[in-house]
């Protein structure tokens, strides 16, 4: 990797949400999937799990998730495995560092479909009762997040950013 290849990529993702109605290949899904599994996990106890969702199942999702707006061809739901989280990790692990490990795998997704021509959006807005309904999951997998993943119809602009000196300090 060229030097600043990952800075490039970092810097073209977008929140789409404007999808092309072209599905994704298999291939593509798994590419993305792979870049979660390789996501560092507090403890490497990777109590995650992601449902790869749609059809009929995504359109049931949508009317309990106002946060997802847009049509993709298909979503991840990222849930914590809270059993495996607390055995392995304890509360700690069960509370927070699951939720974590979530978002750097979701980020993980994110760059990786952005580098191959995909896009997503993270969607914190649905309910997760109705959620673990649709998908008949499991007590100990709690949705955290919903990914949607597709084709980007557009790009938008890049978002106006605060200036480095505003969000570090130095401290020597």
């Amino acid at each position: 990797m060229v030097d600043g290849d990952l800075l490039k990529v970092i810097k073209e993702r977008r929140s789409i949400r404007d999808y092309k109605d072209e599905e994704i290949s298999k291939e593509s899904i798994k590419t993305l999937l792979e870049s979660a599994r390789w996501a560092p996990s507090g403890s490497n106890i990777q109590a995650w799990r992601i449902y790869v969702v749609k059809g009929d199942k995504l359109e049931s999702i949508k009317k309990f998730s106002p946060g997802l707006l847009s049509d993709p061809p298909i979503i991840f739901v990222m849930c914590a495995d809270i059993e495996e989280a607390e055995n392995k990790g304890g509360k700690l692990s069960k509370d927070v560092l699951t939720k974590m490990d979530i978002a750097i795998a979701a980020q993980n997704i994110c760059l990786q479909a952005s580098s191959i021509g995909l896009g997503t959006c993270y969607i914190g807005s649905f309910n997760k009762k109705a959620i673990r309904e649709i998908l008949e999951l499991p007590d100990h997998h709690v949705p955290e997040l919903i990914l949607t993943v597709g084709r980007p119809k557009k790009i938008p602009d890049p978002p106006k950013r605060k200036n480095l000196d505003e969000l570090t300090r130095w401290v020597e």
